[in-house]
């Protein structure tokens, strides 16, 4: 294994424990949503048990593998730091000051630290060689482009009638924020992310071949971690509707047949 992996593998084992000690005290602390709108709270909870059960075990094994030299596990690594980076970045700054504070600022540290380091690797090695003849790069691209400009169209058609009559979006409203942080990371960063990864899978340079994966790995956990919020919103939420739960399952299932698909191409681990 190149030792250019080395350091965001190792980053990310405390990074897995992080994550998991700040979905157990959301979980487990009320102390932790107390102050926040309760739908915010119920959606907060929902996430905790997806970060518990499924990110921080796969975080911990995308590691592991790695530094073992696989490429299936390097990208999905670069996926999951990506998220763990996003999630951690709207816990630490978004979220009243509590006892989890310096859990959510230690994660997001780590996180954004693995995930420099790991673009810097992947940037360094030739990942278009990684992938056989045949690998569907073209509609993983088209695929990623639809996701960005998608949610983008969502986002903006929420945002867009509000400035033009002078109010405020009924996101941020039901938020019960002065600004929705979700659509300022997605409108500023992730979709662009997306959409760019996209067209550059699609015109098969070399950055869509790892930006590509990384981005379209992010959606899978998202996705899941939306379906968590969505469910816990449901059952804990005082009545409020949550995200559309079927629509949400059957996003994830697609992204993460797309994501499988493209990396059944990869060759032999290094």
């Amino acid at each position: 294994m190149s030792a250019r992996y080395r350091l965001p593998a190792l980053l990310s084992f405390p990074l897995a424990a992080l994550l998991a000690v700040a979905a157990l005290g959301g979980i487990l602390v009320p102390a932790v949503y107390a102050r926040e709108h309760p739908s915010r709270a119920a959606q907060g909870v929902g996430q905790d048990w997806v970060d518990l059960v499924l990110v921080s075990p796969l975080l911990a094994a995308a590691s592991y593998f790695t530094r073992k030299g696989s490429r299936l596990f390097t990208l999905l690594l670069a996926g999951t730091l990506a998220y763990v980076l996003y999630s951690m970045a709207l816990y630490a700054f978004f979220m009243h000051f509590g006892p989890l504070f310096l859990v959510y600022a230690a994660a997001l540290g780590v996180a954004f630290y693995a995930l420099v380091g790991l673009v810097c690797a992947l940037r360094g090695d030739d990942v278009r060689s990684w992938f056989g003849p045949g690998a569907p790069v073209r509609l993983a691209g088209a695929f990623a482009v639809l996701l960005g400009a998608g949610f983008s169209v969502l986002w903006l058609a929420d945002l867009v009638p509000a400035l033009a009559g002078g109010s405020v979006p009924a996101s941020v409203k039901d938020s019960g924020l002065i600004t929705n942080p979700v659509e300022v990371l997605d409108l500023g960063i992730v979709l662009p992310a997306f959409i760019i990864s996209g067209l550059a899978l699609i015109r098969r340079a070399p950055l869509g071949y790892w930006l590509g994966p990384m981005m379209l790995g992010f959606g899978v956990v998202e996705d899941a971690a939306l379906i968590g919020m969505a469910i816990s919103v449901r059952t804990q939420g005082g009545g409020a509707a949550g995200p559309p739960l079927l629509p949400l399952v059957a996003m994830t299932l697609v992204n993460a047949a797309v994501l499988a698909l493209l990396l059944r191409y990869l060759r032999q681990d290094r």
